[in-house]
């Protein structure tokens, strides 16, 4: 952990003179606030307009912003300083954030675990500093995830429920997580978040208006289809073989003349598919020990980052949060056999190895880490399985020892 924490320390500052030459996305965030900021936020998806202040700080031209306005609010304050003060402000809060998620995550695990020893997980782990790398949001939303996370397993579901509507700015992140939630009848959370949902577009509605509102969702339904992802990777270099997703392996292993239909068609089944098997497990731990339901959400957000249509490796940082929870129980349970056991830890393992994510980089094969993510996700299922047998067993069995006694 402590040499990839050097190596992704190391990848970081090796990067700096293109993070001050705004070549990364971070310009995105700075420029668009500085519309919203100036009352130019009519022409946020307008994106001759768009790149007219992004130019500003970078001559380097961006892809269409495809997130609610709302999230503009949070970067205002960013605009107030210079571009190179405001970048390395916002990666020292990328910092603080991820310790945040630390403190927030040590209470959870088992036996002998410290802050410290939580933070440098964290920190070893090699997408949460490429998203430092890219100036991206994504540790934001990780934020919000781990505050649901801390809330739904206190019993206040409303609340959890309305924080990841707060995170609708990545919707191909949160509303997967949401509908396996719902699959699973977790109404309460799913109350919430429509309570929140409506108040994040109400704060975009008054950030870009009701003809801003209609721009914005017709860039999102464009982006949404085969054809508009496709002219979309030619004009903005768009890989999808850079995505760590169901939708990435396709593109490493599908030919060129597979035809496009067939692409959706696999792109769809395994999405739905992969969600309806996250909420079966959800399903079944409701009204289980509060182990059962961490693993439940553990795999329900890993199995959403698996399936999600437009992540890169920048999105993946969030599957820390399954590492965090899965890792002290593994580490303590009985039940898991041995060979189980040792391929989980072999696993882990390659996730935490920095070199492997910087080849897979290199030549945009990606998406070959979904076959990784896959069997790890299905032996932390076949474990909650076994948790949950061992927990009923013991259920069953109380009443019996009482009478004996």
């Amino acid at each position: 952990m402590a040499v990839m924490l050097c190596l992704n320390a190391a990848v970081l500052w090796s990067g700096r003179e293109d993070i001050a030459a705004g070549r990364n996305d971070f310009p995105i965030f700075y420029s668009n606030a500085q519309m919203v900021r100036e009352g130019q936020s009519s022409g946020l998806y307008d994106f001759d307009a768009e790149n007219t202040f992004t130019h500003r700080v970078t001559n380097v031209a961006r892809p269409p912003n495809n997130h609610l306005p709302y999230e503009l609010l949070f970067f205002v304050p960013f605009t107030y300083l210079q571009f190179r003060a405001a970048c390395v402000v916002w990666t020292i809060l990328g910092l603080t954030m991820l310790a945040g998620v630390a403190f927030t995550m040590c209470g959870f695990r088992v036996g002998r675990c410290s802050f410290v020893l939580t933070f440098l997980t964290i920190l070893a782990f090699y997408p949460e500093w490429y998203c430092l790398l890219q100036g991206q949001d994504s540790i934001l939303l990780l934020c919000l995830f781990t505050l649901s996370f801390w809330l739904w397993r206190r019993g206040k579901d409303d609340w959890a429920g309305f924080v990841l509507a707060l995170g609708l700015f990545r919707p191909q992140l949160v509303l997967p997580f949401v509908f396996i939630a719902f699959l699973a009848g977790q109404r309460k959370l799913v109350r919430g978040f429509i309570a929140g949902a409506a108040l994040v577009l109400a704060l975009s509605t008054w950030v870009v208006g009701l003809h801003g509102m209609a721009d914005y969702a017709r860039v999102l339904l464009a982006q949404g289809s085969q054809q508009s992802a496709r002219a979309l990777e030619k004009r903005w270099a768009v890989n999808p073989g850079l995505m760590p997703t169901w939708r990435g392996f396709l593109s490493v292993c599908l030919r060129k003349w597979v035809p496009s239909g067939l692409r959706t068609f696999f792109l769809l089944v395994g999405t739905f598919l992969g969600l309806a098997w996250a909420a079966k497990h959800m399903r079944r731990a409701k009204g289980k020990a509060a182990a059962a339901f961490d693993l439940a959400f553990a795999i329900a957000l890993a199995t959403t980052l698996l399936v999600s249509f437009h992540s890169f490796l920048n999105d993946f940082s969030l599957m820390i949060l399954p590492f965090l929870i899965c890792g002290p129980m593994l580490a303590t349970s009985t039940l898991v056999p041995r060979k189980t056991g040792y391929l989980l830890v072999t696993l882990g393992f390659l996730f935490f190895s920095t070199p492997l994510y910087l080849a897979l980089g290199a030549i945009g094969y990606m998406g070959w880490l979904f076959l990784f993510e896959s069997l790890a996700v299905w032996l932390v299922s076949r474990w909650a399985n076994d948790w949950r047998m061992e927990t009923s067993n013991a259920i069953t069995l109380a009443p019996e020892c009482s009478v004996t006694t």
